[in-house]
């Protein structure tokens, strides 16, 4: 799940070609046939990959004569294996591009031997029918701009709310209306993938906004739940005031972490001990909120582009080496490697004015339509969010605006997430997860029924295909065998 960053306001939050859209696909429904009736049309792509383009109702729960259609991709030469759905989390990532740029690391070996992983795009994101927001310069504006007036005065949040507010009208003039673009919608839609591909249960791999996409599934169709693994889990339980309280607490503790480790080795920008590296980025950022940085590229860093950059490299221990690298650079006086690191964050072309996926809007959209923070909640956060962290709470201190003029979601219903599964999921939590942060994989184990935890002591947003330990439990749990009732912990 990412966490998304504008002036002020904090909301829940890869390239190559698109497939070509099945009109067929939307007019055989159109034209009266069951979404259900539908046949899966596989055809050669993108190399060695196969993909095929089915439909849906925009409305599963009052279908009209609006109907969307959803891309899927497998790797070709695996559909005698039993299908498995993967999906990597945002909300607003691309499982289409996802699987198709990075298969070989998806998971183990094992698990790309034994499975067929069908990646799909939600509703609302890039290959299937998306949000569209063809204003490349207003979406600078909401990720990259920088207020001319001083941060957090009157202007100031006059001038982000207008931003907003004209960037979420630009993203529904054209296409669908994306209240549809909902959680509990996309998952109906992973029911129509279940029966069209002839699955008895839904098998399913989710990460991060995976699970909880996966988590939805299970409340509306819970004998259909079969081998479920979500992996960086989300309570969808909690408000959207509570997670990003517990997200801002995660990416601090990651950063601390960070500085840590940062400090034991031989070349480190930062001085002191940790709380004195937390003082330095707070100044860093302080200075960013009335004063750029230039880089080598034509565009400056900024203070949400600063913001995105340090976030972006504290999803991944592995990532900390180009952040060493941006903070030495930025205190040097040139923000490039920080602009880069936003850039990836944003998916956004640093050498093109262009964004290379549909991400942020489509974040925005499903976030939005799922649940937002009421201007009460908003008022309440405020101390909270300073408590958790010194160095991102004050940025994130107007979280209600975030869903500026973006529409709440249309076609659900409550849901219980507590009810009877026909299979027990398996929830990965690690410890230092800072986009989900650990608690909530200890909350969601224990809300969903038969659900066992496997809990990582590590650093890093979610776990499988990154340790053997975790490796080897989610593969035994995939050919169905027994993981003993003791607690499942790995390092």
């Amino acid at each position: 799940m990412q966490l998304r960053v504008f002036a002020l306001v904090g909301a829940l939050l890869l390239t190559g070609c698109a497939p070509m859209a099945d009109t067929d696909a939307v007019e055989s429904l159109q034209n009266g046939l069951d979404p259900l009736n539908q046949t899966i049309k596989w055809a050669a792509c993108e190399e060695s990959f196969e993909c095929a383009t089915v439909a849906a109702p925009l409305n599963w729960l009052d279908p009209g004569e609006d109907f969307i259609s959803l891309a899927l991709i497998r790797k070709a030469g695996t559909s005698d294996l039993p299908p498995l759905l993967v999906n990597p989390g945002g909300p607003g990532s691309s499982g289409f591009n996802w699987l198709r740029d990075g298969y070989e690391s998806i998971g183990s070996n094992a698990l790309r031997e034994n499975f067929q992983l069908i990646g799909f795009d939600p509703r609302g994101v890039e290959n299937s029918d998306g949000v569209t927001c063809p204003d490349i310069a207003l979406k600078d504006e909401v990720y990259y701009g920088q207020s001319p007036y001083p941060f957090g005065s009157d202007e100031d949040i006059a001038w982000s709310i207008k931003v907003l507010e004209d960037f979420a009208a630009s993203c529904q003039e054209v296409g669908f209306d994306t209240s549809y673009f909902n959680t509990q919608q996309t998952a109906r839609d992973l029911e129509m993938f279940r029966v069209l591909l002839a699955m008895p249960k839904l098998d399913y791999l989710g990460f991060s906004y995976g699970t909880e996409l996966g988590a939805n599934y299970a409340a509306l169709f819970p004998q259909n739940v079969g081998k479920m693994v979500l992996d960086g889990a989300v309570d969808p339980t909690l408000t959207p005031g509570e997670t990003l309280v517990a997200q801002v607490g995660g990416f601090d503790n990651a950063l601390r972490n960070y500085l840590a480790d940062c400090l034991n080795q031989a070349v480190c920008p930062f001085k002191g001990n940790v709380d004195d590296g937390i003082s330095q980025i707070a100044g860093f950022l302080a200075a960013r909120e009335s004063k750029t940085l230039p880089t080598d590229f034509d565009r400056e860093l900024g203070l949400s582009a600063a913001i995105s950059g340090i976030i972006a490299a504290l999803y991944s221990k592995e990532s900390w080496i180009y952040l060493t690298q941006a903070f030495a650079e930025s205190f040097g006086g040139n923000g490039s490697t920080m602009l880069l690191l936003a850039d990836f964050y944003n998916d956004r072309d640093t050498n093109a004015d262009r964004y290379l996926s549909n991400i942020n809007e489509a974040n925005s959209a499903i976030s939005c339509a799922d649940s937002r923070v009421s201007d009460a909640e908003a008022i309440t956060l405020r101390l909270q969010l300073a408590e958790e962290s010194a160095v991102f709470g004050k940025y994130f201190q107007y979280p209600n605006l975030g869903c500026l003029g973006w529409p709440e979601a249309k076609g659900t219903i409550p849901l219980d997430f507590s009810i009877d599964l026909g299979y027990g999921p398996l929830v990965i939590g690690t410890t230092n997860d800072p986009a989900t942060p650990y608690s909530e994989a200890v909350s969601l184990s224990q809300i969903l029924n038969g659900a066992k935890l496997l809990t990582f002591n590590g650093e890093g947003h979610t776990a499988y295909g990154s340790n053997s330990c975790v490796d080897a439990l989610v593969e035994s749990y995939l050919r169905g065998e027994n993981l003993g009732l003791g607690e499942l912990t790995c390092s």
